[in-house]
């Protein structure tokens, strides 16, 4: 399941609570986006209850894109005990994406 930060609380909640996140920072308009987005539920259902997956729409929370300086989307962002630890921009399959996955957590 992905979950959805929609304001700083909710980013807070979702990233300071739990020990791995990924959040994917997209836009509604954004092709790449949008193909990402089945890539993104299938590696959630995968990761569930290991890695949480969210998504940020930078239109509706510009203040969080600012804050990790999102300047395309898609941007991933691999989170580790509240904190980026690795960062790609645009579209990647499934394989690509569990590989970014892996490589953050060996960080």
């Amino acid at each position: 399941m992905i979950r959805h930060i929609d304001s700083v609380d909710t980013y807070k909640e979702i990233v300071g609570k739990h020990p791995e996140v990924l959040v994917d920072f997209f836009a509604t308009w954004c092709g790449p986006c949008k193909m990402l987005h089945p890539v993104l539920e299938t590696v959630s259902d995968k990761l569930e209850g290991k890695v949480v997956v969210a998504q940020c729409d930078i239109d509706k929370n510009p203040e969080i894109a600012g804050a990790f300086k999102v300047q395309s989307v898609p941007t991933l962002v691999f989170f580790k005990e509240g904190k980026p630890v690795l960062a790609t921009a645009g579209y990647m399959d499934e394989n690509g994406l569990m590989k970014f996955i892996e490589a953050a957590q060996a960080k």
